[in-house]
């Protein structure tokens, strides 16, 4: 349509190739074999990229699951579960704030430091207690960047909507020459901030499956 303004990118599997991987796993009081095993042992109810990448390390490693119980989800935020009778939370800063579970300082810098280079972090809270950190990363398509310049040519305003945190979100952006960013948007809230630049008279086309989260 000549009246399009703006164009809207999913950044999981639409820029990025949807196959997340574990880069990094730090246990904290806990060794990283036994966070994996408890932190797998819930996620393999979940059918979350980010979740099946944790499975997949764990299977890598041939380590065995052991049973969880009372899996619960938080819609673009985590899981809470039972494992071996202990209680584990697995998701972002906001499950965990929600879960007025504070973050050591420590911590905090590794979380920051992963996140400026652009992957995402899951917190691990086993009795309410910070645990340990998972990193995973989603490589960019090969074509992205590329794509990105060409619509960029053709005037179009390029935005980026993820659920991921704002550090990680802008770093992947910067790489891909991204100028504007929405973070930390939950899949039930995407079709809404569509509708918010449509409702400036913005003419919006959406690249991705995001929508279909909801």
């Amino acid at each position: 349509s000549k009246n399009l303004k703006t164009i809207i990118f999913d950044k999981t599997g639409t820029l990025t190739k949807g196959k997340p991987e574990v880069t990094d796993i730090i246990g904290i009081g806990i060794d990283e074999k036994e966070l994996l095993k408890l932190t797998a042992s819930v996620e393999k109810n979940s059918q979350h990229p980010l979740a099946e990448a944790i499975v997949r390390k764990v299977k890598e490693k041939g380590i065995r699951l052991v049973k969880s119980e009372k899996f619960n989800t938080f819609e673009g935020k985590g899981v809470i579960a039972k494992v071996n009778g202990i209680d584990i939370i697995i998701g972002n800063r906001m499950l965990i704030k929600e879960r007025n579970i504070s973050i050591p300082k420590e911590v905090e810098k590794n979380i920051s430091q992963l996140e400026y280079e652009g992957k995402t972090v899951i917190l691990i809270a086993l009795s309410n207690k910070i645990s340990g950190i998972i990193a995973i990363a989603d490589i960019l398509k090969e074509t992205t960047k590329d794509a990105i310049k060409e619509f960029e040519k053709m005037n179009f305003n390029i935005v980026m909507i993820t659920g991921d945190n704002a550090k990680t979100a802008n770093t992947i952006a910067n790489r891909i020459g991204i100028k504007k960013v929405l973070a930390e948007i939950l899949p039930q809230d995407k079709a809404n901030e569509v509708k918010k630049l449509q409702d400036n008279g913005e003419t919006v086309a959406f690249i991705g499956d995001g929508i279909n989260d909801a």
